[in-house]
């Protein structure tokens, strides 16, 4: 069977989450490895890791230059030199345990996902709850809802790069760790859709109560 897809104005085809991506073109196949390692993370079954995480691998999420950086506690920066220290499969797996330790229910929601030769670029609305530390952020117990665009790059079919591009705004103002001066609080909700009457088929950052700012 032929998949559906939605074309844009360079006609590269995006692959929505219920198409059968498994019938199309060979970058499917790529577009299927990133599936399971989201799934990972959704889950946290670290079982395959190997199998789709090359052994160069670099995230370059996880790579933090704290140099310059004043008043951090020694654990963090502690935290932060080991991080910086790992890569291939045993970095992808301590960042499932990071990411899942700090957030409970974490789930990464597919909205769109692009192959284009080696490289796969997944959209993703990215939910949870604060229930545990993060790097020095104490749990806060709020849960959050934001946007996010990863791009895997594969060599020798399997997972040698990573890069994301995050609204971690949209994150801080949610777990309440940054606040809007009072005079902008309005217009940040509304830019953010705070509002009451979101959109449930948009962008993902206005989906209920998980989008609004908390206070």
């Amino acid at each position: 069977m032929i998949p559906l897809t939605i074309t844009n104005s360079s006609n590269n085809k995006i692959y929505n989450k219920t198409n059968a991506y498994e019938a199309a073109v060979q970058p499917s196949n790529n577009v299927q490895k990133v599936r399971q390692l989201i799934e990972i993370l959704n889950t946290g079954n670290l079982e395959n890791v190997q199998y789709l995480i090359h052994e160069k691998y670099f995230n370059h999420e996880s790579h933090i230059d704290a140099s310059s950086i004043e008043g951090l506690p020694e654990s963090v920066l502690q935290q932060i030199k080991i991080r910086n220290q790992l890569s291939g499969p045993a970095e992808f797996t301590d960042t499932v345990k990071s990411l899942r330790n700090a957030f409970a229910d974490l789930n990464y929601e597919e909205k769109e996902i692009y192959s284009d030769n080696n490289t796969v670029i997944g959209y993703y609305v990215v939910s949870g709850t604060h229930t545990g530390t993060f790097f020095a952020f104490p749990p806060t117990g709020r849960k959050f809802r934001y946007n996010a665009i990863h791009t895997h790059r594969f060599e020798n079919g399997k997972v040698i790069e990573h890069k994301a591009l995050r609204d971690d705004l949209m994150l801080m103002l949610q777990l309440g760790l940054v606040t809007p001066l009072a005079q902008y609080e309005s217009l940040f909700r509304l830019w953010k859709g705070g509002g009451d009457d979101g959109d449930d088929e948009g962008d993902g950052s206005n989906d209920g109560e998980g989008a609004r700012l908390q206070k």
